[in-house]
């Protein structure tokens, strides 16, 4: 359950989503502490600094799912054609597909997304700012759900994940693509 995303609201509402050691303060409530998670239904609370009740507007202890719409298109890589999203960034001859946001912000994986895409007997997540393999536990495309740690990774300037898999993106139109904590 969230905090109220309307007012009133009182540190009670925090300590009841939160949890929390009385006596209680504000400064116990900072995004990305002990308490409150850095994901972004929690973009609206400080990590440090002024503190404010109306901060934790619709805020949540639970560690959410990041979701994007995934708009397929295609491209070659090599002599291959790869159907998903591949922004211009992540290879030289040019991208295909969009992605509604591109970046995923939770504690510890904050990241640039450069491609969701199936290609040859493979689903590839490629991440710009090599964030190593860790802080997100799935990924999910339609309702097929990839573990992190099922994945082949390779770390670089672009990590790349890597599983086994038909499919699941389709050929045409949209994708819902989540990611968890």
């Amino acid at each position: 359950m969230a905090v109220t995303s309307s007012a009133p609201i009182s540190i009670t509402d925090l300590v009841t989503e939160f949890g929390g050691s009385a006596p209680h303060s504000l400064t116990e409530y900072y995004r990305g502490g002990s308490l409150v998670p850095n994901t972004t239904t929690n973009a609206s609370v400080p990590a440090s600094g002024a503190i404010s009740l109306t901060d934790f507007f619709g805020a949540s202890a639970t560690s959410g799912t990041d979701d994007r719409t995934l708009t397929i298109g295609s491209g070659n890589i090599g002599f291959l054609t790869a159907i998903g999203f591949l922004s211009a960034n992540a290879d030289i001859l040019g991208g295909f597909g969009s992605i509604s946001s591109n970046t995923i912000g939770f504690s510890g994986f904050n990241v640039t997304i450069e491609a969701v895409y199936f290609l040859n007997s493979g689903i590839y997540f490629r991440a710009s700012s090599n964030p190593g393999n860790s802080g997100w536990t799935s990924m999910t495309i339609g309702s097929t759900t990839f573990n992190r740690t099922d994945a082949t990774y390779t770390s670089g300037s672009i990590a790349t994940w890597l599983w086994s898999s038909s499919n699941v993106i389709g050929t045409s139109g949209t994708q819902t693509v989540s990611w968890a904590e």
